[in-house]
């Protein structure tokens, strides 16, 4: 529920929402980025760093709706704090990692700062922004994972190929520490007035078969974003590029990521539209860019990154409109049950990309990856289709 708060506090909420959703989940894109220099100095073959980025999301994942509960708790302010001081910390232990196992270690509990650090920034822009800027509020969040993308390839030619790939945390944990100093202070003071001790736990709209379409959905799209940030640079260092090259490219990527994020959330807040059909849609172009990366040359590379990110990675805001329109009675519960698929792929898309790296080469990862949207399009459609014939049954039971 949003309280009425001055401009500036409002800028200071949006601010440490998008920079501290970034820096959550800045070091495993950072990890990812820096592949190639990690490999050289901690023995990290392409399985280990699967398994390393993939235990970032699987601990998100499993510590989510403990650490959502916690925050709701505490406030957004000192749910924000907590979480953004463990990420800094983390930042800098990894940043002294010996041992692929020290570095795995320390992503794990990078994990679940995320889980507390994610549901404490929706809450403080719900809280400060304006109802009407909410919706681009929300999308410049939800583009703190391509910005996490961008500052990672940003990271390989100007700190990781300079002073040092150690360096490269480090600045994560300033990243981290730049953020909590933008938290508003009357952040953890300001609380919805509502009571739930005598409400009814609200049920989501959509039956759970419905739910569990979108679970897959997402899990498909984010296992195939996942793998794509995750190996990208260190492919693009095989097909020919040079680091610096490959780590550009993942920085264009992310820009263009990020723009056609925040794009589609101000489209949102405009006349009405049908998302779950624009999710397939970008879904099935995403899908077939990726595939072209399969050829495994640099002009591949430099020509289908853009698509890949554009679409391929544009969705994300849109899937949860639709979850949320389809169940107004019930938005948190609801995506509560959606987002599991989500996180269960992006933790499970490093891992499998980096076992078939190992077996099959990046060839093999891109038409696996292209698959994988391709067939998250598809389900979109059928998804589609069958919220169509629910809503017109209800328009006939009526």
């Amino acid at each position: 529920m949003m309280v009425p708060v001055s401009a500036s506090v409002a800028r200071r909420a949006l601010f440490g929402g998008v920079v501290g959703t970034t820096s959550s989940v800045l070091p495993a894109f950072m990890t990812g980025a820096i592949a190639v220099q990690l490999a050289d100095d901690l023995s990290l073959g392409a399985s280990q760093l699967g398994l390393v980025i993939g235990g970032f999301f699987a601990s998100a994942a499993l510590g989510s709706v403990l650490l959502g509960r916690l925050a709701e708790r505490l406030g957004p302010g000192a749910a924000m704090r907590i979480g953004l001081t463990t990420s800094m910390l983390t930042g800098l232990a990894m940043s002294q990692a010996g041992s692929a196992l020290h570095l795995g270690l320390a992503l794990l509990v990078a994990g679940t700062s995320n889980a507390l650090t994610q549901p404490a920034a929706n809450l403080l822009l719900v809280r400060h922004v304006p109802d009407g800027r909410l919706g681009l509020a929300m999308a410049l969040k939800q583009a703190g994972m391509p910005i996490a993308s961008l500052l990672g390839g940003v990271a390989v030619p100007v700190l990781a190929l300079t002073v040092g790939w150690r360096w490269a945390y480090v600045a994560a944990a300033l990243v981290a520490g730049a953020a909590m100093a933008a938290v508003p202070a009357a952040a953890g003071s300001t609380r919805a007035a509502r009571s739930t001790s005598s409400v009814p736990r609200p049920r989501p709209d959509l039956p759970r078969s419905l739910l569990v379409g979108y679970a897959v959905v997402g899990l498909l799209g984010a296992a195939a974003a996942g793998a794509t940030v995750s190996f990208l640079v260190s492919a693009g260092e095989q097909s020919g590029l040079s680091p610096s090259e490959a780590g550009l490219l993942l920085t264009g990527g992310s820009a263009v990521g990020i723009t056609s994020r925040i794009l589609h959330g101000r489209w949102a807040d405009g006349p009405r539209l049908l998302p779950i059909r624009r999710v397939a849609l970008l879904l099935g172009v995403g899908g077939l860019a990726t595939i072209v990366l399969a050829l495994d040359t640099p002009m591949a590379y430099v020509v289908a990154v853009l698509p890949v990110f554009a679409f391929g990675w544009a969705w994300p805001g849109l899937f949860n409109l639709s979850v949320v329109r389809n169940n107004p009675s019930a938005a948190a519960a609801s995506t509560g049950v959606t987002q599991t698929g989500v996180y269960i792929g992006a933790g499970a898309g490093p891992v499998l990309g980096g076992l078939v790296v190992d077996t099959a080469g990046y060839p093999a990862l891109w038409w696996a990856s292209g698959l994988s949207l391709l067939l998250a399009a598809g389900t979109a459609l059928l998804l589609r289709r069958r919220l169509r014939a629910r809503r017109a049954a209800l328009l006939v039971g009526a």
